[in-house]
C-alpha cells in the first residue's frame, strides 16, 4: 500500500475521532441478533403499572422478545445496580430513570454509549452529547392547590409571588422531588436561587416525605398547596374527582426521565431495540397514552393543557454531574426534610 493512501486514512480516522460527540452518527440495531437474544430486563423508577404498559407495547411490536421489569425508587434502584455490579452480577439491560440515578450509573461505568437514531429529533437539552442517555419523557413541576381552600384570584403568577406572607404555613414540599430545587437554582442563578429557597422555607413550609402522600393529603384538604407537584399527577387526581388544580407559573422547571443502556447488558441488541422503541414516535405515543408527557415534540399530551401554552425550563442534566447528591442534601436541609 502506498504512503499517500496510508496518510489519507490516518487523517480520516483522526477527523472521525475529533468529530464533536453530538455529530457522531447514530447506531443501528442488529434485528437478527436481537431476535436470537429474545429477552431483556428493564429497570425503572416510574410506577410499575406504567413500566408494564411500556413493556407490553414493546412485546406487541416484537413478540419474539420477552421483557422482564423491575421497579424501585431512584435511590433504591441505584443502590441495587451498584450492589449487583460489585458482585459481578449484572441484571439490567435498559434503565429508565431520573437524572440522579442515570448520572450515578454513568459515573460507575455501568452505562454504554448508544446514540439511538430516534434521539436525533429530540431537543438538544434532552439528549446527552456523549450519547449515554436520551429523554423518554419529561416531568413538569408547579404549584398544585386544593380548590376548596384557595381562591383562584389569590394564585401566584410567578415564583416570587409565593414569598408573600399570606402563604405562611400553607405550602407543602415533597422530599422526593429535589429536581424542583435544582431547576429553580438553574433558572434564577445559584445565589438568587438559594436566597429564594431560604425565604420560602422561612414561611414554615410543610415537609412531606413522598410524592404519593403529598398528592393524597392535598386532595384530602390537609393543606392548601403543594409547591413541587407534578401537573400530570394533579390531572389524574382531578379525573378521579379530587378538588385539585395546578398553576401555570412561567416557566415550569422541567426534568427528564432518561433512557440508557447497560454497559454489561446480557442482551445488548434487544436492549438497544428497547431504547429505540421508547424514543420512537410509536413509543412516545404509548407514554402519552399512559398518560405521561412524551419528550418528543409534536405529540399531544393528555390533557393537552399539560404542555399547550406552557413555557418549559429544561434542567441542564449535565450541570448536575458530580454534585447531584450535594444538591439533594442541600434541598432537604433547607426545607427540614429527612
Amino acid at each position: 500500500m502506498n504512503k499517500p493512501i496510508i496518510q489519507v486514512r490516518y487523517w480520516l480516522l483522526l477527523a472521525a475521532l475529533l468529530l464533536p460527540q453530538n455529530l457522531w452518527p447514530a447506531q443501528a440495531v442488529d434485528l437478527n441478533a436481537a431476535r436470537k437474544e429474545g429477552k431483556l430486563t428493564i429497570y425503572a423508577s416510574i410506577s410499575l403499572d406504567d413500566i408494564n404498559i411500556l413493556a407490553r407495547a414493546f412485546e406487541k411490536k416484537y413478540p419474539w422478545i420477552q421483557v422482564t421489569t423491575y421497579r424501585a425508587g431512584k435511590i433504591n434502584l441505584g443502590q441495587r445496580m451498584v450492589t449487583e455490579a460489585r458482585a459481578r452480577r449484572h441484571t439490567f439491560d435498559v434503565l429508565l430513570s431520573s437524572a440522579f440515578t442515570t448520572l450515578e450509573m454513568k459515573a460507575q461505568n455501568l452505562l454504554v454509549q448508544y446514540r439511538s437514531p430516534e434521539s436525533a429529533s429530540l431537543p438538544a437539552e434532552l439528549r446527552d452529547p456523549q450519547g449515554y442517555w436520551a429523554a423518554g419523557q419529561i416531568n413538569t413541576m408547579s404549584l398544585s392547590y386544593n380548590t376548596k381552600l384557595i381562591n383562584k384570584q389569590d394564585l401566584p403568577q410567578q415564583w416570587p409571588d409565593l414569598l408573600n406572607p399570606k402563604w405562611r404555613g400553607k405550602i407543602a414540599v415533597n422530599a422526593n422531588r429535589p429536581e424542583w430545587y435544582i431547576g429553580l437554582l438553574q433558572l434564577r442563578g445559584d445565589e438568587q436561587g438559594r436566597k429564594y429557597m431560604k425565604s420560602l422555607a422561612e414561611l414554615k413550609t410543610i415537609p412531606i416525605e413522598s410524592a404519593s402522600l403529598a398528592d393524597s393529603l392535598l386532595s384530602a384538604g390537609e393543606y392548601p398547596a403543594y409547591v413541587n407537584s407534578s401537573p400530570a399527577t394533579t390531572e389524574r387526581e382531578k379525573k378521579k374527582g379530587a378538588p385539585v388544580e395546578w398553576v401555570n407559573i412561567t416557566p415550569l422547571p422541567t426534568y427528564p426521565i432518561l433512557v440508557s443502556v447497560s454497559s454489561h447488558a446480557n442482551y445488548p441488541h434487544a436492549a438497544r431495540l428497547m431504547a429505540d422503541f421508547l424514543l420512537s414516535q410509536e413509543g412516545q405515543q404509548v407514554f402519552a397514552g399512559i398518560p405521561r408527557i412524551p419528550a418528543k415534540a409534536g405529540i399531544e399530551t393528555k390533557p393537552a393543557n399539560l404542555t399547550k401554552g406552557v413555557k418549559l425550563f429544561y434542567i441542564d442534566v449535565n450541570k448536575m454531574a458530580g454534585k447531584s447528591d450535594d444538591l439533594e442534601e442541600e434541598f432537604r436541609k433547607t426545607f427540614g426534610l429527612r
